[in-house]
Order: structure tokens, then sequence, then C-alpha cells
């Protein structure tokens, strides 16, 4: 489904606060560090409020840093005076790109804790969906039983299962979907809907599964229900809540199998 968060995030303004800044604000930031320096090395003199004076000096420390070296600031603990910088940030994501699923997931949890901005940045986004991708693909490929096969879609569209379990002995086809949508909420347009359904609909699979990690299942319930209607495939849904979850896929394999064969053997004994 990664059309679909790309089609919601087309057309965004936002600039990443990884970016280096520009060479007016760098130059801005360089004059405030000045400032707030100067005023605190006055202040330590003229002031009885060491604290105060302190501050101001680390603050004008800070900017003076961020001038000259153009890194955006992502935020900053007062006590212990933390300053998180954007190449931090991106460092740490790189890292959790190069990891395996479940560490991946850990280090952008742990990331998420210390640096509550986070998962606003696109690049950590975009990186929860390839960890979710990924645990779906290595789930649905454990899931083969004997004499079964998979095949996998890495360059999928919208409405195409990243991967088929070929079931046996029947040879039925079941279509694994990684399920999410945009934004804090889990959405997805009204467009992208109807196009993924008219999609799934025209594949030679008799059922799906959904492992749904991040849609709103407002959104879920309307692909399930435009997929199955007229006697569509059957859908199966799997929500994983976490990295911890159960991940196996088997069981929701064998639902499908049974719900197919169940409707073919009803509609051969009303023939």
């Amino acid at each position: 489904m990664s059309e679909v968060f790309q089609e919601q995030s087309q057309g965004s303004d936002a600039v990443s606060d990884l970016d280096p800044l520009t060479r007016m604000e760098r130059t801005a930031a360089l004059a405030i560090g000045v400032v707030l320096a100067a005023a605190g090395a006055v202040a330590v003199f003229i002031s009885r409020n060491q604290a105060g004076s302190v501050t101001l000096l680390i603050l004008g420390g800070v900017f003076m840093f961020v001038g000259v070296s153009g890194l955006a600031i992502n935020g900053a603990k007062a006590k212990d005076w933390e300053i998180w910088f954007g190449a931090r940030r991106r460092s740490l994501i790189e890292r959790a790109a190069a990891a395996k699923p479940e560490q991946a997931q850990a280090l952008l949890d742990v990331l998420a804790i210390l640096d509550p901005a986070a998962d606003k940045d696109p690049k950590f986004a975009e990186l929860q969906i390839k960890i979710l991708e990924d645990r779906v693909i290595e789930a649905a490929q454990a899931a083969c039983g004997p004499g079964e096969r998979y095949e996998s879609f890495p360059d999928a569209g919208l409405g195409e299962p990243l991967i088929v379990v070929v079931t046996e002995p029947h040879g039925l086809r079941v279509g694994v979907f990684a399920a999410y949508g945009s934004g804090a909420e889990g959405h997805i347009s009204r467009v992208s809907k109807d196009r993924f359904v008219r999609r799934a609909r025209e594949l030679d699979c008799a059922g799906f599964i959904f492992v749904n990690g991040m849609l709103h299942d407002d959104d879920l319930d309307y692909l399930v229900t435009g997929i199955e209607q007229d006697n569509g495939p059957v859908v199966e849904v799997e929500t994983w809540q976490g990295p911890k979850s159960d991940t196996k896929l088997r069981p929701a394999v064998e639902r499908v199998r049974r719900r197919v064969l169940g409707a073919a053997e009803s509609a051969g004994g009303h023939a």
C-alpha cells in the first residue's frame, strides 16, 4: 500500500527540520547567539541571578553553534540542556533503516521517547511503513505449509498485495496486504479507497489478508466491505498492535481457505 502513503504526502508544503538552515537563518541565529551571550556575560557581573546569567550564556552558545554549523534544533531539555539536532535524528533513523525489522522498531521506539517530534518526520513515517511491510512479508513466507509457495511483489501498487501465498491442495491464492494510512489517525482518501477496491477485485486471488498496523478502522471496514461485496474475494483481518504482537499468519490463511471452500461447496449444493 505504499502508493497510498505517497499520494497522501504529495503536495505538502512542509519543510523538514532535517534540512540545513539557509544563509539568512544562519546569520539570524548567529546574531541572536551573540546578543544572548553578550547579555549573559554582562549579567554575570551586574546581576545576582547567576542561574539566569548562565542560562543566557548557554542559549547564546547554542544559537551561535547553530549559526556556524547550519544544523536545525529539534528540541531541548531544560534541566540537563540536552539539545537535539536534525543530524542526530537522521543518524538514528539511518541506523534503524539498516537493522532488522525488530531492531529497527526498537530504535524508533527509543527515538520517539527521546525526541517526541520525531514521529512527525517524513523519514520516520516512511521507515515505520517499511518495517511493517518487511514484517508482513516475513510472516507470510513463514505461513507457507508443506508443498506451498509464495510470490513476492516488492513493487506492488495500490490495491496489489505485497505477497501472495499459494495454498495446497487446491492452489488457492491468498494475497497479503500491509494496511496503513497517513497522518496520526491513519486515514486514506475516498479516491484511494475506491481505486484500491477496484484493483483488488481484478486480481487472481480467492481471498486477502489485511495486516492492520496503522490504518483507521473506518477505512479498513470500507476496503473489506468493498472487496467482499457481490461475491467478491473473502477478506480476513489481522491487527498488530506493536513489534511484540503475534505475527503468525497461518491461522488467517486457514480462515480464508475455509471460507472460500465453504462458499464453493454451498454453491455446488444449491446447483
